[in-house]
């Protein structure tokens, strides 16, 4: 229920859906002054959510920066990289057996992969299942394995590569991994391997369940502020989809604490 309830009210409480509430006033609404406010209010939204250097400044605060290098690992236990799908692999696309078909996630498999060709990690846990309906479309394909398959395929041995497809969400991730990291490695240490707009939240579950975390984030978004005024004044797609992210983040980190999933 829980799955299907944050599914729900995520949409709800973000950009899309308030201006979407917002447009769908001036549309259910008759009396013209009301309809006038609700328009007006779905114009200043777009503008704000879609303001370039206001959401800059956002994910420069929410981001968790990337960290400093660490020595390369070395003896037992081993050190162990938990790599969180989500936006990886365009899972709608039709399956290419001989390569995936990358999407915007992807510096987290990229990110994994230099950290054990580096030596830095002698191990990777991907973790992340497929989901469930409704938020699952049927035939998608399984990230998970098919970032396994590019590991293996970029030269990470078969042997070590975990998959743990059982987990819908951030705390799943973590209550899953837990286990892995426990009963399969025999450590409570790990790097945590997700972009940088949800590192806190994945921090915050993994520590929950007793484990030593090194974040290790991928996919920055933050950019060096723009002295271009135009970046000011005009609404853009881009920074609107990153507020998009950064609000739904915002949201699910608050409904994680409150669930204390945190």
């Amino acid at each position: 229920m829980f799955y299907f309830l944050s599914k729900t009210l995520f949409y709800l409480l973000t950009p899309a859906g308030w201006v979407f509430l917002a447009l769908l006033g001036t549309v259910l609404i008759r009396q013209p002054r009301v309809k006038r406010r609700f328009a007006l209010a779905a114009l200043v939204l777009f503008w704000l959510f879609g303001n370039s250097q206001l959401v800059n400044e956002g994910l420069r605060i929410w981001e968790v920066p990337p960290a400093k290098l660490m020595p390369k690992a070395a003896g037992a236990p081993p050190r162990v990289a938990v790599l969180l799908t989500g936006g990886m692999i365009n899972t709608l696309y039709e399956p290419q057996p001989l390569r995936p078909v990358f999407s915007h996630e992807a510096d987290r498999a990229q990110q994994a992969l230099w950290l054990y060709q580096t030596g830095r990690v002698q191990a990777i846990i991907i973790s992340g299942g497929i989901g469930t309906l409704p938020f699952t479309t049927p035939g998608a394909v399984d990230e998970g394995e098919m970032v396994r398959l590019f590991l293996q395929r970029a030269g990470v041995p078969q042997a070590h590569i975990l998959l743990e497809n059982q987990s819908r969400n951030t705390y799943e991730n973590a209550l899953y991994s837990a286990r892995l990291l426990r009963e399969r490695f025999g450590t409570t240490d790990c790097v945590v391997v997700t972009s940088a707009w949800h590192m806190r939240r994945a921090v915050g579950c993994f520590q929950k369940q007793g484990l030593r975390v090194t974040s290790w984030s991928a996919g920055q978004l933050t950019e060096r502020p723009s002295r271009a005024w135009g970046a000011y004044l005009l609404p853009a797609e881009k920074a609107f989809y990153e507020m998009q992210l950064l609000t739904r983040e915002l949201v699910g980190y608050l409904m994680y604490r409150v669930t204390g999933y945190l």
